[in-house]
């Protein structure tokens, strides 16, 4: 009996404390204890553990010529894979943007219009109000962004409960705030170039062993643009992605 009690003691001593103990994703955050290289291998670890994703959610734009919000189905695939339907008020379909590196098909079901071609910032503005890359547009629905490898930061520090690497280059500095718990880019700020932005991201969520956020906000603060992505509902690394889209006989080229 008495060996019964001993044992239970020692496995509810356990469990308290294995639930007291910080996670292995977490760090110290402290500068001078956890190494900026350290830092950045689990912000890579982490996006690179996130090779698919599907979610359903609703985007934000606002832009000088015109804004609104959507609701969106996505199914997206590193590096390079990117398939968005759109939705109206209830439900009606309002179309699709199906992106690579090597060819974008956008479909305006409302105009029966559709265009493609190989990308360019020109091209995917016509679906989107914003001047934006593939990689911002990747960027921008999956919460990650890129952090320089190969350089040491110019500036490595504690700010607002984040940890804070800026590198300042001739052609501008950027800036990454990265949360301890969750390896997450919470804030991220790129300027002194021809397109500054400034993103933020919020509601973090675990899947997997992964972290992602579920809303992310780009700001062009030069154009008076902005662009909000919320997730309902996300599921990463799903067994199943499809890229598969239609394009009515009668939609008219443009």
């Amino acid at each position: 009996m008495m060996c019964l009690f001993r044992a239970g003691t020692v496995f509810l001593l356990t469990a308290l404390f294995g639930a007291c103990a910080p996670k292995m994703s977490e760090l110290v955050l402290d500068t001078g204890k956890v190494p900026a290289r350290e830092v950045l291998r689990r912000v890579s670890e982490n996006a690179a553990g996130i090779t698919t994703l599907t979610g359903t959610g609703s985007v934000d734009f606002e832009s000088p010529e015109l804004g609104g919000s959507v609701f969106f189905t996505l199914a997206l695939r590193k590096p390079d894979s990117l398939l968005i339907t759109f939705e109206g008020p209830f439900g009606m379909d309002a179309g699709f943007l199906f992106l690579s590196r090597s060819r974008y098909v956008l479909y305006n079901r409302m105009e029966n219009r559709v265009i493609s071609g190989v990308p360019s910032e020109a091209g995917i503005r016509w679906g989107i109000p914003l001047d934006l890359t593939v990689d911002q547009i990747l960027d921008a629905f999956t919460g990650t962004f890129r952090v320089p490898g190969q350089i040491s930061p110019t500036r490595y520090a504690i700010d607002n409960e984040n940890f804070l690497l800026t590198y300042e280059q001739p052609a501008g500095s950027e800036s990454f705030w990265i949360d301890p718990a969750t390896t997450l880019i919470t804030r991220y700020q790129k300027t002194g170039t021809r397109l500054n932005v400034l993103a933020e991201t919020a509601l973090p969520e675990e899947q997997d062993s992964r972290h992602l956020p579920r809303q992310i906000t780009l700001v062009f603060p030069d154009s008076g643009r902005r662009l909000s992505v919320y997730y309902s509902s996300v599921t990463v690394n799903p067994e199943r992605v499809s890229f598969a889209y239609t394009i009515p006989r009668s939609a008219i080229p443009q």
